[in-house]
């Protein structure tokens, strides 16, 4: 059986972040032809679900279209259900053992690691959590988060700035936890990039931190820390650390 983790759930996420998607209460990544008839047989119209006639005509003409449908929750379960350590879409079924099905409040209940959102740590894969409306995303470091949503902030998988919406974080308590700052959590790479005195952020070689951080780089799309410097190679520019030497991914 795959060994899920938090930074496979941030791979998944922007995978999901990458396709055509729509809120779908229940739906879990699934192309919406397959998920459609099993969901309005399951909730009609019932309230809060965002599920209307009109919306369900609005689905309706989207099947066999490339879209996918998925809920706030099912961003995460697909995840653990997808038999793929990175993730990706169509869970094969709709559960798996030792990975329950639950909703929002019951993933927050079930963590043992959580916390009010002003004191989330840097770590990606965390969930971000509103109690009061309950919907959960997915924290994927820097200030940012994916989430599957209906309204004012989007249809369907999105990706926004850490907002006031969030009122607690969590770790999955269905998936391992790697805090990249303390492991020194290293992706495969193929080749070097040359050190840069004056580097440019545009260029994918480098990544800015904050001052006082440790200095990680743990987005698996950008660079890391070349292993062999031990995190040396790094220099406060305009108030920000920037790694200067580093490895890009392949």
């Amino acid at each position: 059986m795959p060994k899920y983790n938090n930074l496979g759930l941030v791979n998944h996420a922007k995978q999901a972040l990458n396709l055509k998607t729509k809120y779908m209460w229940g739906g879990i990544l699934r192309p919406i032809e397959q998920q459609y008839d099993l969901l309005r047989s399951i909730y009609g119209n019932q309230s809060g679900t965002g599920y209307t006639a009109p919306r369900w005509a609005e689905l309706a003409a989207l099947r066999n279209k490339g879209y996918y449908g998925v809920d706030c929750v099912g961003l995460v379960k697909s995840y653990y259900w997808s038999g793929k350590t990175d993730g990706g879409v169509g869970s094969p079924k709709y559960g798996a053992k030792g990975y329950p099905d639950t909703n929002a409040n019951g993933m927050f209940a079930a963590a043992t690691k959580k916390g009010k959102i002003a004191t989330i740590p840097e770590i990606p894969g965390l969930i971000v959590y509103c109690k009061s409306h309950p919907h959960v995303g997915v924290y994927i470091g820097n200030g940012e988060t994916i989430e599957s949503t209906l309204g004012n902030r989007g249809d369907g998988v999105v990706k926004r700035k850490l907002d006031d919406l969030w009122e607690y974080w969590f770790a999955c308590p269905y998936i391992d936890l790697i805090d990249p700052r303390e492991q020194g959590y290293h992706y495969s790479v193929k080749y070097a990039a040359n050190a840069r005195r004056q580097p440019s952020l545009k260029s994918g070689f480098v990544k800015k931190y904050y001052p006082g951080e440790d200095v990680y780089l743990i987005d698996p799309e950008n660079v890391i820390t070349d292993s062999f410097s031990r995190y040396k190679y790094v220099q406060m520019i305009d108030g920000n650390w920037i790694v200067l030497s580093a490895l890009k991914k392949a």
